[in-house]
């Protein structure tokens, strides 16, 4: 027969969570205590009947009574549970009030509080109601026992809940969100255990001091939690509003910052998961990263996909579900779902460089060869950030807008290199190429200059290392008049424009260049100038080569890549410098009774003969250590500098011939293969054959 249950509770009893063993049953045991009870008369004891045991005072103890018409065990169950019930009902009706989604947790924590007390209960008598056949049991609980176990409990849970806003102030502090947020958010759950022990204390207690003497955190814990979503913030710090000019990638990375906004102060947010997607265009990038102990955080774009769109939107969002994986999801819900708006945005447009119709199929080719030339010794497995200076009218030595021109379509090819990278970059007239390179970061630039002779355009280039700003290769050209577009040729030869002069305010290397590259109009005879090979490491031995077709005076000099200078001949050796006709020159002689050591540094180096028919003294040598030299930036080395090209342009062109040549250095065991980098030149068009004329440059056709 189903047992029927009937409670009368003495006094309020309390929650409270035991940890250890039950405690173990004092003075009557339930059999014992069942035969007693049984044996006295059928009139109930005075605690069946709701007034109390004389045992066990309320003041003292919470009782609970249980019957069952079954047995005496069904009877303690009874008074067991119907304990409970009540204790959870006291507690539940002694708290505030809370909203529906807080009130389904703390009806958890109440149970699990409850469960855990009742460990502590003892059944300490019953009694046999022979008449109706029902068994009574009276279960008891020290409410001194029981109080200091809920002191305990809520002492724990309040060091816990200090613990966690002392950990997530300090990682606030220093801006680790992710921490933060994780001792915010584990206090926020936490704090509400308080409640419930707080009620169970006073019911067993009876004093509302002591309930409500303890702090809560909550609404620190959610407000912190609320600001840290509302300042968490990006901000781009470089790569926006890029121009690109290449149909390979982005010279620049994208570059933006992750911090927590604090008192008006940026604090960089590290380990902060991020991912960069287009919203326009396409390309291939690198997504997903961290911020780092800086708060920055990058990504290249490797290669441009898509051009048919003008403007290309690259967008960095906080990577959500990374950021909260480890979080509470139902936290989550409440506090963090703002942050899945957070995002900037990098814009940069599409400028393909194209040729124009009217540029001939020769002034590409010789475009094309001269970048060949610049690019060969750059070393392989390497993607160098590139960029062009404005190259200077040897004429009139100043930029004209020819220069733009010509920079422009210099650009157009490199942008068709491999692995190479090229880098949009402000050049005014004055600026110095060097400064320009470390400025933007490059790791190496093109400079150069052109005049119009005789013969055509002649250009020269070089491509300098940014670090060391040492030549790594040189270039040159010769496109013939006819092979230029008519509105180049017309800035070729702008009207008004006075001629310039080797005395203007050019540095050491201008000068030095226009040297390098002067020639007379028309030579009167050849000069050869070489060595035994074309490439050397540091510490090789070198041997210079010089002929000439007339008897005359030999000035030779080697160029380092860093542009000092060293008159190798004459020298204290040999200070005739007449040489014959048709007779090879060795520099240096086997009677020297030395030789040439490579000293570097790696990168072009390169000779330049001049023989002069007359005796005349380019320059006032000082050979007491040897040899002559020019140091590239000092004084004594541009006064020099100054001298030797005022005797050069002094001479007349029937009196002297000049040789160039080039070889490259090595650093010891840093030897790689020169040229592998090569752009194909653009095939020459067919022209149609059902078409009459030719389409730009009529003289392409001849």
């Amino acid at each position: 027969m189903k047992a029927k249950t009937y409670i009368i509770l003495i006094s309020l009893l309390f929650l409270a969570v035991i940890s250890g063993c039950a405690v173990k049953q004092r003075g009557v045991d339930q059999e014992s205590a069942q035969e007693v009870s049984q044996a006295k008369p059928t009139t109930p004891p005075d605690w069946v009947l709701g007034k109390g045991h004389p045992r066990f005072p309320q003041t003292s103890y919470l009782i609970g009574v249980g019957f069952s018409d079954t047995n005496a065990v069904s009877a303690n169950e009874s008074a067991r549970s119907n304990l409970a019930k009540t204790l959870k009902v006291r507690i539940r009706s002694n708290m505030k009030d809370v909203s529906s989604t807080e009130g389904t947790y703390i009806e958890s924590v109440i149970q699990t509080e409850v469960d855990t007390v009742l460990e502590g209960v003892e059944i300490k008598d019953g009694w046999y109601d022979k008449i109706k056949g029902v068994y009574y049991s009276l279960a008891t609980l020290e409410r001194k026992l029981a109080s200091s176990t809920i002191e305990n409990r809520i002492k724990k849970v309040e060091l816990s809940l200090k613990g966690y806003m002392r950990d997530g102030v300090e990682a606030e502090n220093r801006a680790d969100v992710i921490s933060a947020l994780s001792n915010y958010m584990a206090g926020y759950k936490k704090d509400p255990t308080l409640s419930p022990l707080k009620s169970a204390l006073y019911v067993i207690t009876r004093r509302r001091g002591s309930a409500e003497s303890q702090n809560n955190y909550n609404g620190d814990f959610e407000s912190r939690i609320l600001r840290i979503v509302h300042n968490l913030k990006m901000s781009s710090l470089s790569g926006n509003q890029l121009k690109v000019k290449s149909q390979k990638g982005l010279s620049d990375p994208l570059v933006a910052k992750v911090y927590l906004l604090s008192d008006g102060k940026e604090i960089p947010a590290s380990n902060i998961p991020v991912i960069f997607k287009y919203e326009k265009g396409s390309g291939e990038l690198e997504e997903s990263t961290l911020s780092d102990s800086n708060g920055s955080v990058q990504t290249r774009v490797h290669q441009i996909l898509s051009f048919d769109e003008a403007n290309h939107i690259v967008a960095l969002k906080l990577d959500f579900d990374r950021f909260v994986s480890s979080f509470d999801k139902e936290l989550t819900d409440k506090f963090l779902s703002p942050l899945q708006n957070l995002k900037i945005t990098f814009n940069y447009s599409i400028q393909t460089p194209k040729w124009t119709a009217n540029k001939s199929y020769a002034w590409r080719k010789g475009i094309t060869g001269l970048v060949n030339q610049l690019i060969s010794n750059i070393p392989p497995g390497e993607t160098p950030l590139l960029g062009v200076m404005v190259f200077k009218d040897l004429r009139y030595e100043k930029t004209t807008p020819f220069s733009r021109i010509l920079e422009e379509d210099i650009k157009t090819i490199l942008a068709r290199a491999e692995d190479i990278k090229i880098k949009e970059i402000a050049v005014a007239e004055n600026d110095k190429p060097e400064e320009i390179a470390k400025a933007n970061g490059l790791d190496f630039y093109v400079n150069g200059s052109y005049r119009m002779e005789n013969g055509g355009l002649e250009m020269r280039a070089r491509l300098i290392e940014t670090q060391t700003n040492n030549i790594n290769s040189s270039a040159n050209t010769l496109i013939a008049r006819k092979e230029i577009n008519p509105e180049d040729l017309a800035l070729l030869e702008p009207k008004g424009v006075p001629t310039g002069s080797l005395e203007s305010g050019d540095s050491y290397q201008e000068k030095l260049e226009k040297i390098v590259a002067m020639k007379p109009d028309r030579s009167p005879f050849n000069v050869s100038v070489w060595t035994d090979k074309k490439e050397y490491q540091i510490n090789e031995k070198i041997v210079f080569y010089v002929k000439a077709e007339e008897s005359g005076y030999l000035t030779l000099f080697d160029v380092s890549s860093n542009g000092n200078i060293t008159v190798i001949f004459p020298n204290k050796y040999h200070q005739d410098n007449f040489v014959r006709k048709g007779v090879t020159y060795q520099v240096p002689s086997p009677n020297y009774g030395f030789e040439f050591d490579i000293q570097g540094p790696r990168g072009l180096e390169r000779a330049k003969a001049i023989v002069t028919r007359n005796k005349i003294p380019l320059l006032e040598l000082n050979l007491d250590e040897g040899f002559h030299s020019l140091q590239s930036g000092s004084t004594r080395g541009m006064r020099d500098i100054k001298i030797l090209s005022k005797q050069i342009l002094s001479a007349e062109s029937s009196d002297w011939a000049e040789a160039y040549s080039e070889i490259f250095i090595f650093g010891k065991e840093q030897v790689y293969t020169r040229g592998s980098r090569k752009i194909p030149i653009l095939e020459k068009p067919e022209k149609p054959i059902d078409m009459i004329g030719t389409m730009g440059n009529e003289e392409e056709s001849r």
